[in-house]
């Protein structure tokens, strides 16, 4: 093989390493290390910094001595040959031990070495970034299955299962305090509070934005709703998932929602239904004629319109209250076109006089969310929502949702709802209870209690055995998702991370290049002993012995100068080896 073939096929392994390994990370998207490995380089990480770090030195140790083999062997060739200006030889040797030229009359030459110089200073840079550990994201494609609320069959169809769904599943007492607590976060949330809100064991960032988790393994649903199984795995792994120190996942899911705009009651706005108020103090109660500590008075709050769904009137509310604390809240809805008038009646003289009587339009809406399954779960709302009809089920679940909140808040004393809501506005208003901050909370409190129904909706369809097994069809709404492993390894993802190889390749292919040139022209001139440009040793004894001493006249400038034309080649004398003699070619 000889020099030429151990330089040439030194620098392609080089390279073909460098660039394989590049090309690999590209197609792979990522390698990380085995989880122990990873672990361990996390826990050390200036340990790795270092070892990686030698390793690209040595690397680039390598790609440098070949370079400078490959240019001293060329070197020998032409001297053996036609031989060479001796600036140009003096120059070349310079190149070959990356010493920096300053001639101005040689400009060319001077360029060159300082290229050479940045070219295999910086190869370390770009080994040392091809090959470090560090943090990285490995993502596996997922794909998962949710119910498909904007399904035309849930117009259509007629099932127990769902039925009770609709009616019953946010009754159920394991959700009687997440169903306030969602409408409060929501508020809080659009106040820009830190706010998190659990439901079904799953923590949410403010709002469930209407989605069920999708999980990979079956829930038991036993305790959270009756005559339940399991809500199955909803997860589908295209392929292994990699080890992680740490993971997280996303997936694009259908949310449900609701728009909401309250104003205050208007007696002359027509798309408000008549409204009709009741109120009778009770003075005898069980027998007595005082019931501890006081009268009870009866209120109520109907209209005319007509909303009704399995047995449950919308158009009617009622509430006992002590009659020395008529604290109370009332809620009605009525249908209006594609949305629900939802009224909510807090009296004049309790609590939750700073409601008087607010009218809220509904509109229910099916949309289109990013969910990011973390510690804590965050969706952001995409664009293309669509209204839902508000006689289907999943707009029918929320409506029922609304009014028994309103319904179940209530004691003699207090509601539930109308004491949070007044919490809420009190923390920006204090006593005075603003407009806009009463019509805002209450909102953003409908909206979040309408997503936190939709979640619950979905989880109870999911776990009846009644609905699921009878219309599978109305399942199949697939959802894309991205597993996201967090590991130790290396990823080169960037568009321009393949230019901390381009250093190393160009200093290969100038070697190959000098090398080829010169086994090209001169491979049949070599002969002789083994001389050594680069040596100081060499140069000097070949000069003294080749009679050069007539050509140097000194190290005057204008000296100098006059010998930097004159050509040398290797010649042989018998006795002494190579030496350097005065070329007349």
């Amino acid at each position: 093989m000889g020099w030429p073939g151990v330089v040439i096929c030194g620098q392609i392994i080089l390279q073909t390493v460098a660039w394989g390994f590049f090309c690999f990370l590209e197609l792979r998207r990522g390698v990380a290390l085995p989880s122990q490995w990873a672990a361990w380089a996390k826990a050390n990480p200036h340990t790795v910094q270092w070892i990686s770090t030698q390793i690209a030195t040595i690397l680039a140790f390598f790609s440098t001595l070949l370079f400078a083999w490959g240019v001293r062997q060329s070197i020998t060739l032409h001297l053996h040959g036609d031989g060479m200006a001796l600036v140009t030889f003096v120059s070349f040797i310079k190149i070959s031990t990356r010493s920096l030229i300053l001639n101005p009359r040689r400009r060319k030459l001077s360029l060159i070495s300082i290229a050479i110089i940045i070219l295999t200073g910086v190869q370390t840079a770009g080994w040392s970034a091809l090959i470090t550990p560090r943090a990285v994201v490995i993502s596996t494609p997922l794909m998962g299955r949710e119910i498909n609320l904007s399904s035309p069959l849930f117009n259509q169809i007629h099932n127990d299962g769902l039925d009770w769904c609709v009616v019953h599943s946010t009754k159920q007492p394991a959700f009687i305090v997440s169903q306030l607590e969602s409408g409060y976060t929501a508020v809080e949330g659009d106040l820009s509070f830190p706010t998190i809100l659990t439901v079904m064991d799953q923590t949410f960032n403010s709002s469930t934005g209407g989605i069920l988790p999708l999980n990979s393994l079956p829930i038991n649903a036993s305790a959270l709703f009756q005559n339940a199984t399991t809500i199955p795995a909803t997860i589908i792994p295209t392929q292994d998932l990699p080890e992680a120190l740490d993971s997280s996942y996303s997936f694009s899911q259908q949310g449900f929602t609701a728009d909401v705009s309250c104003e205050f009651w208007d007696s002359e706005d027509e798309t408000i239904p008549n409204l009709f108020w009741q109120n009778n103090t009770v003075s005898e109660w069980n027998g007595q004629q005082y019931y501890l500590p006081g009268n009870i008075t009866f209120w109520s709050l109907y209209s005319d319109c007509e909303a009704d769904y399995g047995g449950v009137y919308f158009n009617w509310s009622t509430a006992y209250t002590e009659t020395e604390q008529p604290n109370y809240v009332l809620t009605i809805a009525c249908p209006y076109q594609e949305s629900y008038k939802l009224i909510f009646d807090g009296g004049r003289d309790g609590l939750y006089g700073f409601m008087g009587t607010t009218v809220c339009t509904v509109v229910p809406k099916i949309t289109n969310v990013e969910v990011s399954y973390s510690d804590v779960i965050n969706i952001t709302t995409l664009p293309g929502d669509t209204i839902a009809n508000i006689t289907g089920a999943p707009a029918l679940a929320a409506l029922t949702t609304l009014f028994n909140m309103g319904y179940f808040s209530q004691s003699t004393v207090s509601n539930s709802m109308g004491d949070r809501l007044r919490s809420l506005i009190t923390e920006q208003d204090g006593d005075i209870f603003m407009r806009n901050t009463t019509l805002r909370a209450t909102e953003e409190f409908i909206r979040g209690v309408t997503e936190w129904s939709a979640s619950v909706f979905r989880a109870c369809l999911w776990s009846n055995g009644n609905f699921s097994d009878a219309l599978p069809s109305i399942t199949n709404l697939s959802a894309s998702g991205t597993f996201y492993s967090d590991s130790i390894g290396w990823i080169h993802a960037s568009p321009i991370t393949w230019l901390e190889l381009i250093p190393g390749t160009i200093v290969a292919i100038l070697t190959i290049f000098t090398v080829v040139l010169g086994v090209a022209h001169h491979a049949g001139d070599v002969r002789g002993e083994f001389f050594d440009p680069s040596d100081a040793l060499h140069l000097v004894t070949a000069s003294a012995s080749g009679g050069l001493n007539e050509v140097f006249t000194g190290p005057r400038q204008d000296a100098v100068r006059e010998t930097e034309n004159v050509n040398v080649r290797l010649g042989t004398i018998p006795g002494r080896g190579p030496v350097l003699i005065r070329s007349t070619t």
